[in-house]
C-alpha cells in the first residue's frame, strides 16, 4: 500500500450511498477487553452521505490532512506522526481483539437510547466500488465520545433563540482508525487503544525475552528479563528481528564485532553484560532493530523505525 494508493481510497469514499453510524464503547471489563456497539439513526435524507463527502475533501482536498503522511508502512511500534500503520487482520497483535470487535459491530445492543449509552468511540460503516467492479466494506472509527453539551449556545425554534437543553451528536472532521480489506490501517496511536495493543505487544515482548534468554548469551538472565520487559521496551520488541538474534548466537566474531560498535559491555565467556540497566537497553535496540550504523562513519545511530531501502 502506497500514500497515493490510499488517497484512492478516499476517492471512493463517494460510491457509497448507504453509510450507517455505530457508538462504540471498549475496555476492560472484570480483567477482559470488550466491546458494545449502539445503532444510530439519523433521519435527516443524505446528512452521512454529505458528511463523508465532505471528509474526504479533507483528507484530500487542496491542503488536506493527507499532505502530512509521508507513507504506509507495516506496524512496527515507532511513533513517527507522518506514517499509516498498516496490520493485517490476522496479525496476533490486533486478531483477537478484531474478532471480538467484528462480533459487536454484527450484534449492537440496542437497550435503552442513544444518549444513555456511555459511547468511547464511533464507526461509520460502508462499501466502496473496487476498479474492478467489486464492493468492499469499509469501517472508519473515531476514538472519541461524540456527544457534547453545548453551552452558552441556542437553537431557533421559529419564534425566539432557546437554551439547547440536550446533548447533540457531533461527528468529527477526522479519524484514526480505517478498517478496509484484510488490514488495519492506524492514522494515529489512538488505533493502539482501540485493539488493546498494550497487553498484546507486552505478551510479544514476554516470549521474545524467554528467546534471547534461551540463547546462552546473556550474562543475567533474570536482571535482563527484568530491564527488558520495563519502561518503552515492550513496544520496541514489536520490531524485534530473529535474524539478528541468531546472527550474534551462532558467530561470536559478529557478536563481539557488534559489541564494539554499539557500547554493549561483555561479560565473561564473551556473553553480553545484562546486570545494567543501560547495557540491557543498548542490547534491546540492536535487537529490534532501533540501533543502526551509519554507513558513512559506521558509528552507531538510534532510529526510531526502519524499513528496507529502496
Amino acid at each position: 500500500m502506497t500514500i497515493q494508493e490510499m488517497r484512492s481510497v478516499f476517492e471512493k469514499l463517494n460510491t457509497c450511498q448507504e453509510w450507517s453510524l455505530q457508538l462504540l464503547k471498549f475496555g476492560k471489563v472484570r480483567n477482559e477487553f470488550s466491546y458494545n456497539t449502539h445503532n444510530v439513526t439519523i433521519t435527516t435524507q443524505n446528512a452521512l452521505t454529505e458528511f463523508m463527502e465532505s471528509l474526504a475533501d479533507i483528507y484530500i482536498g487542496r491542503n488536506g490532512k493527507m499532505d502530512s503522511f509521508q507513507e504506509v508502512v507495516d506496524y512496527d511500534g515507532s511513533t513517527i506522526g507522518s506514517r499509516i500503520h498498516r496490520i493485517e487482520l490476522t496479525n496476533p497483535l490486533v486478531s483477537e481483539s478484531y474478532g471480538k470487535l467484528a462480533t459487536a459491530m454484527d450484534s449492537p445492543d440496542m437497550a435503552g437510547n442513544a444518549l444513555e449509552f456511555s459511547a468511547s468511540a464511533y464507526v461509520l460503516k460502508g462499501s466502496i466500488e473496487e476498479g474492478d467492479g467489486a464492493v468492499s466494506d469499509i469501517r472508519l472509527f473515531t476514538i472519541i465520545n461524540p456527544f457534547k453539551t453545548l453551552k452558552h449556545t441556542f437553537s431557533w425554534d421559529g419564534d425566539s433563540f432557546k437554551v439547547i437543553p440536550t446533548k447533540t451528536l457531533a461527528l468529527r472532521q477526522h479519524f484514526d482508525v480505517m478498517i478496509w480489506g484484510d488490514a488495519v490501517y492506524m492514522f494515529s496511536l489512538s488505533g493502539e487503544k482501540l485493539f488493546d495493543m498494550e497487553r498484546a505487544y507486552r505478551q510479544v515482548c514476554a516470549n521474545k525475552v524467554e528467546e534471547i534468554v534461551c540463547t546462552g548469551i546473556l550474562s543475567d538472565d533474570e536482571t535482563f528479563r527484568q530491564y527488558a520487559s520495563s519502561g518503552y521496551n515492550p513496544r520496541r520488541f514489536v520490531a524485534f528481528d530473529s535474524n539478528r538474534l541468531q546472527k550474534i548466537k551462532n558467530d561470536i566474531v559478529f557478536r563481539n564485532k557488534m559489541a564494539e560498535k554499539f557500547g554493549i559491555i561483555q561479560g565473561d565467556n564473551e556473553t553480553y553484560d545484562s546486570s545494567d540497566k543501560d547495557n540491557v537497553e543498548r542490547i534491546v535496540k540492536f535487537l529490534c532493530k532501533k540501533g543502526m550504523l551509519d554507513p558513512v562513519d559506521e558509528n552507531p545511530v538510534e532510529v526510531e523505525g526502519s524499513k528496507q531501502w529502496r
